[in-house]
């Protein structure tokens, strides 16, 4: 674990990043140790949601025998992914595509969901997603992983896994349950509480009023707010 943060720390100081691109966070570091759990020798690997093509380079550089496919809807993602690789000196498939759109019939081992999984209630409020492509996931924060979720079996080979982040700063349990309409197995791989972050204290009271609501969940003690994150990995379509 100790090589794999270490990893993960060293490659995001060395990005070129942008406030117009998506910094790697908590999500990102436990989607990459989840991710290098499964990836096996020779696999083609998906990375939906690029960003900054952190992903991407971490996998490759951990396995040099897959290959990389990488994608976002946002150009200049597509631009910093590329300019990432190619100063990680990183070869990979890079395209601009709104989800599954510009794979056409493309099968792919592995499917790492890195798209945006929170409340668009909140996201438009927070300062992660400022100056970047709306975040379109719905108030429940659901809208973009259900349509993946649905999508996957056309681009998954034989036995093919996905890999998909759960933050309960969106209705998780829906989710889950759309997964197990199509995959076998589901399993969690990573997990970790976290207390909301002292800059996003002001969107408490939203907050509050989407759990309410049934949209999000989250844990308040010792008068913090206690979210969690979590990474699963489904396989085996019916």
């Amino acid at each position: 674990m100790q090589n794999n943060s270490t990893n993960f720390d060293k490659i995001v100081k060395s990005l070129s990043l942008s406030d117009k691109v998506f910094t790697p966070n908590l999500t990102t570091r436990l989607s990459y140790e989840a991710a290098i759990e499964q990836i096996k020798k020779n696999f083609k690997v998906l990375d939906l949601g690029c960003g900054s093509g952190i992903l991407g380079i971490l996998i490759k550089k951990n396995n040099k025998n897959i290959d990389i496919f990488s994608s976002d809807i946002d150009k200049n993602a597509i631009k910093f992914t590329k300019k990432n690789f190619a100063k990680n000196k990183i070869k990979g498939v890079i395209r601009k595509s709104n989800l599954f759109e510009n794979w056409n019939t493309m099968k792919f081992d592995y499917i790492i969901n890195d798209v945006s999984g929170i409340s668009n209630k909140i996201a438009v409020k927070s300062p992660w997603f400022k100056n970047m492509v709306p975040c379109d996931t719905g108030p429940d924060g659901t809208k973009l992983s259900s349509k993946i979720i649905k999508e996957s079996k056309k681009y998954l080979a034989k036995k093919g896994i996905i890999q998909i982040p759960l933050i309960s700063l969106s209705n998780v349990s829906k989710t889950i349950s759309l997964a197990k309409k199509h995959f076998r197995y589901i399993k969690i791989k990573k997990s970790i509480d976290w207390f909301l972050p002292d800059e996003l204290i002001y969107l408490k009271k939203e907050m509050l009023f989407l759990k309410k609501k049934k949209l999000i969940s989250f844990e308040q003690k010792f008068g913090k707010i206690i979210c969690n994150t979590s990474i699963i990995i489904c396989k085996d379509l019916k």
